[in-house]
């Protein structure tokens, strides 16, 4: 196939590749369709939390760090997602450290909200750097979506701020789980408020920001306040 006639799949809409077998993923604009690798992320939670009903403490732990060890592989695709990657890595084997040296499964977990109060300065360094955190994601993530917004474009601080807030809700309502509840209670309803409210922030935030790339696209110009969508967070922290 042509890039051409690939270009004009994608117009359409019409997803190719593994999308095409799934009808719900098939209706949405080729804007929306997610990155693939990011159900890779559900998978260690789903090690972890089968192999505690089948095996010790230890060898569930090292089944979750296994499970985060391959999606690590497979999610380095580029520079600032391999970045958040290698961090959420190093907390990750932090607290599977601690869980096996402790016996204890909620040391393991407790990567969580501790990734969650850690990444707070990022977002605070980047917004103080001038290319906030989720316009640099976003463009990395889905090009196609915001590529033509520059990346401190105004929208995009006004997201940071809001995740940057919704990260620090939801690292203190986890850990106030993770103290009170058992190891079961904890993976079924910390997934439940942590899986609704981020795909629900996702969409609200994606929503406010592909309207603002539509405007600027069909403004046709970058602005006088801010640099030309081919800026980079590279280029603005040197």
């Amino acid at each position: 196939m042509t890039a051409l006639s690939a270009r004009g799949i994608a117009t359409r809409g019409e997803p190719s590749g593994w999308y095409a077998g799934v009808p719900v993923l098939r209706r949405l604009p080729v804007e929306w369709q997610p990155n693939p690798r990011v159900f890779l992320t559900m998978l260690p939670v789903l090690i972890f939390y089968g192999l505690t009903k089948v095996a010790p403490a230890e060898v569930a732990i090292g089944g979750g760090f296994a499970a985060v060890t391959v999606v690590f592989a497979f999610t380095r695709e580029t520079p600032l997602l391999r970045l958040i990657a290698i961090y959420g890595y190093l907390v990750t084997a932090g607290s599977a450290l601690a869980g096996i040296l402790l016996t204890s499964e909620k040391a393991y977990l407790a990567a969580g909200p501790i990734g969650d109060a850690l990444i707070l300065p990022l977002y605070a360094w980047t917004l103080w750097r001038g290319w906030p955190l989720i316009g640099a994601i976003g463009r990395e993530i889905s090009p196609s979506m915001v590529g033509n917004l520059p990346v401190n474009a105004p929208i995009f601080v006004r997201v940071t701020l809001v995740w940057a807030g919704y990260e620090a809700v939801k690292a203190l309502v986890l850990t106030w789980m993770l103290l009170n509840l058992s190891i079961g209670e904890y993976l079924v309803y910390g997934r439940l408020f942590g899986w609704p409210t981020t795909a629900a922030l996702v969409f609200i935030c994606g929503t406010f920001i592909l309207r603002e790339a539509r405007r600027h696209r069909a403004d046709g110009e970058a602005g006088p306040d801010y640099p030309s969508a081919s800026s980079s967070p590279a280029a603005a922290a040197s």
